[in-house]
């Protein structure tokens, strides 16, 4: 009787609040929405940051064989693209009711501030240390040598994200170390004849620590969305990319006119072998790209997180190479494609443990739906 009685109110309860509950069906239906919505905007900053990627390296690696020389215009053109995204950040975007509640707890200014400039000057280090790199590696050497970003991102991932290092994972960050070291041990011919020992380890050195301060800044942009800022907004990637890109801008202006570089553009710019119109238009296209990558690359740390972000920059160093013979006749060794094979392994043994995630993720939502569906019997 006490069973009836239970039910009844349960249907009455039911009848009353027809809102209150919503059917397994249309809650799965929601959630592939969802996921639908997620994969299309991962699919988006994947995208942007490949293209970014690869014409980013290509231009800068072509702005020095023509004759460009200035480091700090270099490490400029990585960021001086970003009025490209005052459309996105200026244009007024509905706000649900989640995201007000969010926004009552949005950090003050001062922090967001403190935010943008540390990791601004944060990534002025990194870009130079890369403009470093991309000036005395070939395209293709220097793109693989870059692979240990994944590697470096997997253990600050770990110190700082939470993020868990399976057996796959460590054989895929193991698979990229080694594809990043070993082109250390061969001789590369250059633009300008044989490539000295010497360029050839300030180069490795540049490139290594890049990729180390890269993976860090990556760790801490995650850090950020998730104890800071705790935001689910898109603008908010459109800002923290903005604001990070014109603090590097302005740091990286402040270097060229201190060191005193600025006066030698004008020669540089009339020495270009292709012409001053081609000079402008290399750092222009060079802007933009790098703008494009760096949009992509917080977008996928937004969406997914920097672990994975890193996974598609190696997934673009592979396919650097590639572009690199075809367009700036780079030269691939038997090393290079040995250690191009390792980083591929390195990629699909990564996306074959999220394959495995994915799977273990799915069984346990179907678990809890059907200890649901139980319980209403």
């Amino acid at each position: 009787m006490a069973k009836v009685i239970s039910l009844n109110l349960r249907f009455l309860v039911e009848v009353e609040e027809p809102e209150a509950r919503e059917s397994p069906e249309n809650a799965e239906n929601s959630s592939l929405q969802s996921n639908k919505f997620i994969l299309w905007f991962q699919i988006f900053f994947t995208f942007f940051t490949l293209a970014g990627l690869a014409a980013g390296i290509l231009l800068g690696r072509v702005y020095y064989e023509q004759g460009g020389q200035s480091r700090w215009i270099a490490t400029l053109a990585q960021t001086a693209g970003f009025p490209i995204l005052l459309p996105f950040i200026c244009y007024p975007s509905a706000k649900n009711h989640n995201e007000q509640e969010i926004n009552i707890h949005q950090p003050s200014i001062l922090i967001r501030v403190s935010v943008y400039i540390f990791l601004g000057l944060f990534q002025v280090a990194n870009s130079m240390l890369y403009t470093v790199g991309v000036q005395y590696l070939p395209a293709s050497t220097y793109s693989l040598i870059s692979g240990s970003q994944l590697a470096f991102n997997a253990l600050t991932s770990f110190l700082l994200n939470g993020q868990k290092i399976t057996p796959i994972i460590l054989n895929s960050v193991v698979l990229l170390s080694f594809s990043s070291s070993a082109i250390i041990f061969q001789n590369e011919t250059g633009v300008s004849g044989e490539i000295s020992q010497q360029s050839l380890l300030i180069g490795f050195a540049a490139t290594t620590f890049g990729s180390l301060g890269y993976a860090l800044q990556f760790s801490l942009t995650e850090l950020v969305f998730q104890k800071v800022f705790k935001s689910g907004s898109f603008k908010d990637v459109m800002k923290m990319s903005f604001f990070i890109c014109l603090f590097v801008t302005i740091a990286s202006l402040t270097g060229l006119f201190a060191s005193g570089n600025w006066r030698d553009l004008e020669k540089e710019m009339g020495e270009y072998r292709t012409g001053k119109l081609s000079y402008i238009i290399n750092l222009v296209c060079a802007a933009i790209s790098w703008q494009l990558y760096a949009v992509g690359s917080i977008g996928l740390v937004f969406k997914a997180s920097s672990l994975f972000s890193n996974v598609i920059i190696n997934l673009g160093t592979a396919v650097v190479p590639i572009f690199a013979m075809v367009f700036l006749k780079d030269r691939m060794s038997a090393l290079k494609v040995f250690a191009l094979l390792l980083g591929l392994w390195g990629y699909v043994s990564y996306i074959y443990q999220h394959y495995l995630d994915d799977i273990e993720a799915k069984a346990k939502a179907s678990g809890v739906k059907s200890s649901a569906e139980d319980g209403d019997f």
